[in-house]
């Protein structure tokens, strides 16, 4: 993720996160880790959200870092799961978390609310999340693709014309077509 300032963040399956200011020449990259509040060494997804804090998806849950110091949240804080695998954050402003084996959260600044194979969706581990152009939202997932219009999950599988069901992409082209990238094809 590059922010606004142009500051470079990294995050790593095993070394934590790290921030490049490609200014200084001694102390260019900064890595941050579970002594500065890091909630896991294994970061798998980064968010900025409109205030500047920066959301860090990990294998040990969320964290929430404002410049200063981390906040984390965990399944304990109602998260469901706690590997984080994509952030997406709607028009509202609420902040949704793919997990793996969790299903997908939804955080409103307040509280968790999080939907699992036993609220509709297709899979408990969301890969990709996706707003379309008409408000909907589209969540990847192991067992398919999941529609969600705010009520009601509608589910899309190999049944339906994919070519896998473990979908890991989603994207909607300039013509308003979608397209889902799965494990064995497109």
């Amino acid at each position: 993720h590059t922010d606004p300032d142009g500051i470079l963040w990294v995050g790593t399956a095993d070394g934590y996160v790290s921030r490049y200011d490609g200014k200084a020449k001694d102390d260019s990259w900064v890595t941050f880790t579970e002594k500065n509040g890091v909630a896991d060494r294994s970061v798998r997804a980064i968010h900025q959200a409109p205030d500047g804090g920066l959301w860090f998806g990990t294998s040990n849950g969320v964290c929430r870092y404002d410049g200063k110091a981390f906040v984390n949240f965990t399944d304990p804080d109602r998260l469901g799961s706690n590997f984080v695998r994509v952030i997406y954050r709607d028009p509202d402003g609420g902040l949704w978390f793919g997990k793996e084996g969790g299903g997908v959260s939804r955080y409103d600044g307040a509280s968790f609310v999080t939907f699992t194979s036993r609220d509709g969706l297709a899979g408990n581990s969301v890969w990709a999340i996706h707003r379309d152009s008409d408000g909907t939202l589209w969540f990847g997932t192991e067992g398919g693709v999941s529609r969600y219009d705010g009520k009601t999950f509608i589910n899309l599988t190999t049944r339906d014309g994919l070519a896998d069901n473990y979908v890991s992409a989603l994207y909607q082209d300039p013509e308003g077509v979608l397209w889902f990238g799965t494990w064995n094809g497109g």
